[in-house]
């Protein structure tokens, strides 16, 4: 098997499978941390093992045009044995459509995903202008009031700027221990860099809407972070005064695109979780068996490569 076979075999592997794997109750009793960079880990391997097989068949064919050896390359790269048969002419024509249209697949897909993320870009830049003008600052660095009749609150950024946004009505509505729990849980999305993790797989789904795995992680991974800031804020102001505030702002209005809310994603199944006993992370064996699997993902296709080249 050549290494072009074996990386797109591989990608097709982990695109179809490993959605069942990461949704399984194995990754379900892990820490949300965890399981974000099992899909994380999972997306990243997979897009470089597409990107791998593309890019030795565009280097390759591209070699084997200039130094008119397309013969070797349709034996070699390809794995077509019957092509030593065809005239040098229809072999140079073979080479150079695939050429076409593996550049037109690589260019088109990264198009798309660079449109997405600007758009979101720009949305969220937008957003952030619009809620600093029209919003009043606080007590709190970085939150801004905005009038409304709905309790909500949440957090953009766009670029370098960033804002947190309280309704009015939130601010009548929390006490100032949930208040500040909330918060906290939005910081730890800004800290976190969360948006633009969420972003990115969007854009990845868009791009790519027929691997399952692309679509699979753009649901899966936001409410893994909302565990996540969850996790941060109650850390620091305790769960009692999160989950208080996440019932009282479930009624939130419908919020902008590329925000994250404190009520926004999940939020049955986080109140069940902070309702709960202290989550216990003890479960070594899984958390050693997924990260070993990560690691075997992230190697696979780098020894792969070599073999073959070998």
């Amino acid at each position: 098997m050549n290494a072009v076979t074996f990386l797109i075999l591989y990608a097709v592997a982990l695109s179809w499978l490993a959605p069942a794997l990461l949704n399984s109750s194995l990754a379900a009793e892990l820490p949300p941390r965890l399981s974000v960079a099992g899909w994380l880990v999972t997306v990243g391997t997979a897009l470089s093992a597409w990107m791998g097989a593309l890019g030795i068949l565009i280097v390759g064919s591209a070699k084997s045009l200039i130094t008119n050896t397309a013969l070797t390359f349709c034996v070699e790269t390809l794995g077509i044995t019957n092509a030593v048969l065809l005239p040098r002419t229809a072999a140079t024509v073979l080479v150079v459509a695939l050429l076409t249209v593996t550049a037109a697949v690589a260019v088109e897909t990264t198009r798309r995903v660079i449109l997405a993320l600007g758009r979101t870009r720009r949305s969220n830049r937008d957003h952030v202008e619009a809620v600093q003008i029209i919003g009043r600052p606080t007590d709190h660095d970085g939150v801004v009031a905005v009038s409304a009749d709905r309790p909500t609150v949440y957090c953009v950024t766009g670029g370098r700027r960033s804002a947190i946004v309280v309704t009015t009505a939130a601010l009548d509505l929390l006490t100032p221990a949930g208040l500040a729990a909330v918060l906290a849980h939005e910081r730890a999305h800004l800290r976190g860099r969360h948006h633009h993790i969420i972003a990115t797989l969007n854009a990845l789904a868009a791009a790519l809407p027929r691997l399952p795995l692309m679509r699979a992680a753009a649901c899966s991974v936001p409410p893994l972070l909302e565990m996540c800031a969850d996790d941060a804020a109650s850390r620091r102001h305790g769960r009692a005064p999160l989950l208080t505030s996440l019932v009282a702002l479930s009624t939130r209005h419908r919020l902008p695109e590329g925000a994250l809310a404190a009520a926004g994603t999940a939020v049955v199944e986080r109140a069940v979780r902070l309702t709960g006993t202290a989550p216990q992370y003890g479960h070594r064996p899984r958390a050693a068996a997924l990260a070993l699997l990560a690691a075997t993902a992230l190697t696979a296709p780098t020894v792969a490569v070599l073999l073959c080249t070998l």
